[in-house]
């Protein structure tokens, strides 16, 4: 009877104990845990990946804890040599606490981080040839082509070139992501007539910002709305290429091996249209058309490795050491 009421008493000082009652966890999705970043930094290459060009996102399972801080991570996936670089990063991160009926709470949910290299070194995917519009440097398929028309078109022109001013000066922050994101969502309740290449920038550009902070799952149904504008017919060579180049990477990164393939290949076939059509009435523009290519042309090759085609991988290493 000793033993039951020692028993008893214990049992009933931990349901009361603060040290007995564990705190509540709640798991969330990569968009709701994304939105919760009050700090963030970028990963730091590392100079054995660069390389080796070893490319790929890092899935990580964080915990935020009640102070909004990063308390722990797994590693989900992801290249071996690009695991380290991306926890050392988010442990940088920090949170605005998650908060469930009046009370903090800890979180636990997954953070993509995008490792890609490109000839400049930039995370951006999907962007085309530039050109100069307005006086601005921006991602376009020829002087004044994606111009917007119709009612609200103002404020849509005025966040679209916050966007892409943000994107070309790789500010990859939060901020640049809901310029995007406002850009494309007020482009898409523009009419379409007239406006087929300002939606496919303007989504191609919110692929790219969603993209940059890591979060895939965001970009690709932006990239999917641009791919499904060029599907209309109304678009260029280059413009095309930078809608495919945008699903296909972002499709390749999440490991969609199949899907990659597939709309890596459009984009390829797009940009040797471009190429031949430059190399004849403007060469001076030749190189500006290439880059894309080739940057394609290796992630595409990655992708075929990763399906077991390494023959098929080796001829696109093969044209796009051609460029080079």
């Amino acid at each position: 009877m000793l033993y039951r009421r020692l028993f008893m008493f214990v049992f009933a000082f931990l349901a009361i104990s603060p040290f007995g009652s564990a705190e509540e966890v709640i798991s969330v999705d990569a968009h709701t845990l994304n939105q919760h970043v009050d700090y963030r930094v970028s990963p730091v290459y590392p100079p054995i990946a660069k390389a080796a060009r070893v490319q790929g996102t890092v899935v990580i399972q964080i915990q935020v804890g009640t102070t909004g801080k990063v308390e722990s991570m797994q590693v989900v996936s992801g290249p071996a040599m690009l695991r380290q670089a991306a926890k050392d990063c988010l442990k940088q991160w920090t949170y605005h606490p998650f908060v469930n009926n009046g009370k903090p709470v800890v979180a636990t949910g997954p953070v993509s981080l995008n490792f890609v290299l490109s000839d400049s070194t930039n995370t951006t995917i999907g962007q085309g040839p530039q050109t100069k519009v307005s006086g601005e440097s921006t991602t376009g398929t020829s002087t004044g082509g994606n111009a917007a028309s119709g009612p609200n078109a103002g404020p849509f022109e005025e966040a679209d070139g916050a966007c892409k001013k943000g994107i070309l000066a790789k500010q990859v922050s939060d901020a640049t992501v809901s310029l995007c994101q406002q850009a494309a969502m007020l482009v898409d309740k523009l009419p379409l007539v007239g406006n087929y290449v300002a939606k496919r920038s303007a989504f191609v550009y919110a692929a790219t910002a969603y993209a940059d902070v890591g979060d895939l799952q965001s970009a690709l149904p932006w990239a999917a709305k641009a791919v499904q504008i060029v599907g209309l017919g109304h678009d260029d060579d280059s413009g095309s290429n930078a809608a495919f180049s945008a699903k296909g990477t972002i499709e390749g990164l999440l490991g969609d091996l199949p899907s990659a393939d597939r709309d890596l290949a459009a984009a390829e076939e797009f940009s040797r249209k471009g190429i031949a059509r430059v190399e004849k009435e403007a060469p001076n523009q030749r190189e500006e058309y290439v880059r894309p290519y080739v940057r394609d042309l290796r992630f595409h090759a990655k992708v075929l490795d990763a399906l077991n085609r390494p023959d098929d991988a080796q001829k696109k290493l093969d044209e796009a050491a051609k460029y080079e």
